[in-house]
């Protein structure tokens, strides 16, 4: 089956929704598209520290790493290290635009705004947010 039979089958999941979590219909919260858990899949490698995955320790990105940098034009190194690791590891992903902004209160605190689109379908551009507040609570 391809990747667009598998999106419009009622019956076929992709995969898994994060943080895992348990539901009626199961143990875990599934994905019913390739977009959808691909959205998973780009906040999972973007807020994995590299060396954090054991078995892999080259997955993830140094997004975090360069937050607490105390250089400048932390916004080039914070989408290089975005791009980098999302070709690297998601290859089938393409990023549109990337949308940095920085927290009045501190650096520290970054949103993400990630436009992109999978191989399979360019013309389809999702938007991913991610907040980089949720992970230093953490």
């Amino acid at each position: 089956m391809s990747v667009i039979e598998n999106d419009l089958d009622e019956d076929v999941y992709i995969g898994l929704k994060l943080p895992l979590d348990h539901n009626r219909d199961g143990f875990f919260n599934r994905t019913k598209t390739s977009v959808e858990q691909s959205k998973y899949n780009i906040k999972n490698l973007l807020l994995t520290k590299k060396g954090e995955r054991l078995g892999n320790p080259q997955f993830g990105s140094d997004l975090i790493n360069v937050l607490f940098e105390q250089e400048e034009d932390v916004e080039s190194k914070i989408e290089e290290s975005i791009r980098s690791s999302v070709s690297q590891f998601l290859p089938f992903v393409s990023i549109v635009k990337l949308d940095i902004n920085f927290s009045e209160n501190t650096k520290n605190l970054v949103g993400i705004e990630l436009h992109f689109s999978l191989n399979t379908d360019s013309t389809n551009v999702e938007k991913l947010t991610i907040d980089t507040k949720s992970y230093s609570n953490n």
